[in-house]
């Protein structure tokens, strides 16, 4: 997602540092930075980091600013109001294709393998019936890029659903009240909308499990800020497999910070995490030196293409930098 992602989203802007602050004033001595990121469970590790102190102890004073919708975080990075900012990678090629801005790609964080979802009322049971029917999600995100890859897998034109465009936290509620025939979003929203009394009214008709790899997350930065920071960014690669680590080892309270972060509870954020791989740096490497994350970018560009949001693709080498991970 998204994404990506009773809720932590509801407000446009939290500051979750104020959330998750840990006793005590920061060290004068550490490199505040501002991040961007939105409720999504593939960027809870960052919460991790925040309560157990990691930013901390690896120099940083992060103050991390949660949005609720990726038009919204994507502007303040590009402003300058945030220094780093949680990216789906479709949202990066979009930005570097079109010379809006140029974002550059530090970490890659997670891919969805089932927590974005097409969701649709329980009368449709197929993709052909998708033709003609009212679909909400939040437009030039994650759902907009599964929506369109659903529909060209189908065969069918974009031209033939009815587009709503609404947040991912509120495209659910608007499928829960017969507002639209089909949403599309992702967790927690999907649990939400799937669960308890709703149950009944809804289900997943189309999910990224049967799309790995098409929806995905970085740590991104704008290419003007890197130059003269790339002592944090070392930082911040330590900070994010501190994080990976602690998840590892410390399952439960791990699951308890992130649930908290993203607006869910421990019990539903438990389950919902089979839908999502995080990635330690370990794992990028190796991901990196296959060409498995140039071809999952290459991917997702073509399917941008055939979209028409982008008319080029921006090399991966150009999006890409993987040097404070060395």
């Amino acid at each position: 997602m998204n994404k990506r992602r009773a809720l932590a989203a509801v407000a446009l802007v939290v500051v979750a540092s104020l959330a998750y602050a840990t006793s005590g004033t920061a060290s004068p001595s550490r490199i505040s930075i501002t991040m961007g990121t939105e409720p999504w469970i593939g960027y809870a590790p960052w919460w991790i980091a925040q309560k157990e102190g990691f930013f901390g102890k690896n120099g940083l004073n992060v103050k991390i600013v949660n949005f609720q919708t990726d038009a919204d975080r994507d502007s303040a990075l590009i402003a300058g109001r945030t220094d780093v900012s949680n990216e789906p990678t479709n949202g990066i090629v979009r930005f570097d294709s079109t010379g809006k801005a140029e974002m550059r790609a530090l970490i890659y964080e997670d891919a969805s393998l089932g927590a974005d979802a097409v969701l649709a009322s329980k009368s449709i049971t197929k993709p052909s019936q998708l033709i003609g029917k009212t679909v909400a999600y939040e437009q030039g995100t994650t759902s907009d890029l599964l929506i369109h890859y659903l529909l060209q897998k189908n065969h069918i034109p974009f031209s033939k659903i009815k587009v709503v465009n609404a947040p991912a936290a509120q495209a659910g509620t608007l499928l829960i009240a017969g507002k639209v025939d089909v949403a599309v979003t992702y967790q927690p929203y999907i649990s939400n909308a799937t669960s308890g009394p709703n149950a009944g009214k809804v289900h997943v008709l189309y999910s990224s499990k049967q799309a790995p790899g098409l929806i995905s997350d970085y740590l991104a930065a704008n290419q003007s800020w890197l130059p003269s920071h790339e002592a944090v960014v070392k930082d911040l690669v330590k900070t994010w497999q501190d994080s990976i680590n602690y998840f590892l080892t410390h399952r439960k309270s791990a699951v308890a910070i992130m649930a908290a972060g993203v607006g869910s509870t421990p019990s539903s954020l438990a389950s919902t995490l089979a839908g999502v791989k995080l990635y330690s740096i370990p794992d990028n490497q190796k991901l990196f030196k296959s060409g498995a994350l140039k071809t999952q970018y290459n991917g997702i560009g073509a399917t941008m293409k055939t979209q028409g949001v982008i008319k080029s693709l921006t090399p991966f080498s150009t999006t890409l930098n993987f040097t404070a991970q060395k």
